[in-house]
């Protein structure tokens, strides 16, 4: 009897063996353990969310297990009693999960994790029992999956026509690696009638559009995977050593941490949100410096910066010529205007102003210059300074930040000063690309390509602004050595 209660418990031990092996095949959504970043996106209750990973680092195993849950309505990985185990999508209902191209993306990467990879004997995200069935394109590719509870998947490339994006009628769509912005923009016209979810999961090496328009937009939730974040959950760190190996120190950026490639150059990888303040009223006993960047066509700009007490900054306006003609005229009254009615300074001539030195270069026409034109009209400017690279020091000196050891930032930016916000994250090196194309990291000098706002905020920093009553005698203009080429 004994023998017998034995070999009854051994059966069944190998009968729970075998039911949990078909589990994993069939119903491997319930196994799915994410890693800390995976969680954070997956609870994320956001419409849109943006998930920029390093190769490797799980991203599309995670857009995968979301779309699966979607197409379901619950996250099976989670207990039924999670908070985030429901869905906010109604059963059935229509997914559109696109792809960079339907012989790479689609076959190799997306269809797999989707319904399980027979080479490698790797199960899929979607339970078997519920998959109703497939429908192939011409090419042998599957784009169209029905499951049994009525919901649908429909697989797409960007390499289509962007008019085969127009008008769908989709109740959440997954985009896997970067879209080009004209399928971005067709999608989302239809996902705007039933408010459907979107994300994204990509290694940000091209489509800067994305970087402009989503990573600053508030309702967008932007999730960083590093590689490292994968190990343990399928990757192991001989691996990750053995990749990094292959890359550049700039290409890691992208490609181990999800950080733009286009920005992998970054002169101040420093800045971010903890420099970024709400607007206040600054204080009339302040010290305020201002910049003016002329420009013989393009439009003139201006920037100011105000000092405190304690000598920190803060850069408080931002002022481009919006007249068509780059009047000298207008601009000089709408400078008045915007000290007097934004940054509420009642004394405009307590005003510390700097001019850009190529301004002192004289008219062939009529010997005069753009410098004697502001001054005509009441805005008398001291000369900046042509050290570029000093600026660049000075500025990545008052960006620091570490908590830790007690370093604050000494300058600090309004948040509504759009265009300053992004000059200062999209000034990059400018021999980046070359660089990275030829193997080396070397670089030399910034892109001389929207930085009006910069050049300005270099210039004032190296005039060493303080909160002290300044007084200079404008009379004398610029001297004759401050008009040379140099920034």
């Amino acid at each position: 009897m004994v023998e017998l209660g034995v070999r009854g418990k051994l059966s069944r031990i190998r009968e729970l063996e075998a039911e949990m092996k078909r589990r994993m095949r069939e119903e491997s959504i319930r196994y799915y353990g994410p890693h800390a970043s995976q969680e954070r996106f997956h609870a994320d209750p956001g419409r849109i969310r943006l998930v920029l990973g390093g190769n490797r680092s799980g991203k599309s195993h995670a857009g995968a297990a979301e779309a699966v849950a979607h197409a379901l309505g619950e996250r099976w990985w989670l207990d039924p009693t999670d908070e985030h185990y429901k869905v906010g999508c109604s059963v059935p209902n229509k997914g559109l999960v696109i792809g960079e191209s339907f012989g790479e993306q689609v076959k190799k990467v997306i269809v797999p994790k989707l319904l399980g990879d027979v080479e490698s004997a790797s199960p899929g995200l979607l339970p078997k029992h519920l998959v109703a069935g497939s429908k192939k394109n011409p090419q042998g590719i599957i784009t169209h999956i029905s499951l049994t509870n009525g919901s649908v998947i429909t697989c797409q490339s960007y390499d289509q026509d962007v008019d085969l994006f127009e008008g769908v009628d989709m109740d959440w769509v997954w985009f896997d690696e970067p879209p080009p912005r004209a399928v971005w923009v067709a999608v989302q016209r239809g996902l705007t009638d039933r408010m459907g979810d979107c994300w994204l999961t990509l290694t940000p090496l091209k489509e800067p559009w994305i970087y402009d328009e989503l990573v600053s937009r508030e309702d967008v939730g932007c999730f960083s995977f590093d590689i490292k974040d994968n190990v343990g959950f399928g990757l192991k760190a001989e691996a990750v050593e053995e990749f990094t190996r292959n890359l550049t120190e700039d290409e890691k950026e992208a490609r181990l941490r999800g950080r733009f490639f286009h920005l992998s150059g970054l002169v101040y990888k420093s800045y971010g949100e903890i420099h970024r303040v709400r607007r206040f009223e600054v204080p009339q006993h302040w010290g305020l410096w201002m910049h003016i960047d002329t420009h013989p066509r393009t439009p003139h700009h201006a920037v100011w910066v105000a000092v405190n007490p304690d000598g920190l900054m803060y850069v408080v306006g931002e002022l481009a010529n919006h007249d068509s003609n780059n009047m000298i005229a207008p601009f000089c009254e709408a400078i008045l205007v915007y000290e007097r009615e934004v940054l509420g300074r009642t004394d405009v001539d307590s005003v510390v102003r700097l001019m850009e030195p190529g301004a002192k270069a004289p008219n062939p026409v009529d010997g005069r210059s753009m410098w004697d034109d502001f001054a005509d009209r009441g805005i008398h400017c001291m000369p900046g300074s042509k050290s570029r690279d000093a600026g660049i020091l000075l500025m990545q000196k008052c960006l620091q930040y570490d908590r830790e050891t007690g370093v604050y930032p000494l300058i600090y930016f309004f948040t509504d000063l759009s265009g300053v916000d992004k000059e200062m994250r999209h000034y990059v090196w400018d021999d980046w690309t070359k660089k990275v194309a030829q193997g080396r990291t070397q670089k030399q000098v910034p892109r001389d390509k929207d930085d009006h706002f910069i050049e300005g905020l270099h210039r004032v920093l190296l005039d060493e602004p303080s909160c002290e009553l300044q007084e200079f005698d404008y009379s004398e203009g610029f001297s004759g050595d401050d008009t040379g080429i140099g920034y």
